[in-house]
């Protein structure tokens, strides 16, 4: 426990000790988030996890389809780009992982199919 300047206690858990199946679906429920603070924390809570999980990352995958589709959903293109570089970051985070994702293809990509061909527009210059 460490106590802030605010006299507030703060009480500091290690990342590998968090209970995987609560925190990181709440975190990709912040990939809707816009708004800064908000998406910043999402964000970082994400790749934070997903640096650290290891083994805990696989079971939790089907907890992550909906936030995921809800991000996709909202058609917002910067949400979009950013569940697609933590798509990224979650398929490279442990083993298994890709091919976990792939019964619930048929939910992410119709969303995707949409804005395939929007390349110029995410990223001017790449195609």
């Amino acid at each position: 426990m460490v106590l802030q300047r605010s006299g507030q206690e703060v009480v500091e858990v290690e990342i590998e000790k968090l209970d995987y199946h609560h925190y990181l679906p709440l975190f990709f429920d912040g990939l809707c988030e816009m708004t800064f603070p908000y998406e910043f924390f999402a964000r970082q809570g994400i790749h934070d996890m997903l640096e650290h999980g290891g083994n805990k990352i696989l079971p939790v995958i089907p907890q992550l389809i909906i936030p995921i589709k809800n991000a996709l959903n909202l058609r917002n293109r910067q949400v979009i780009c950013v569940t697609l570089k933590v798509l990224q970051h979650l398929v490279v985070s442990a083993e298994m992982v890709g091919e976990a994702l792939v019964p619930y293809y048929r939910q992410i990509l119709p969303i995707l199919n949409i804005f395939k061909n929007m390349n110029e527009i995410f990223a001017p210059g790449y195609t």
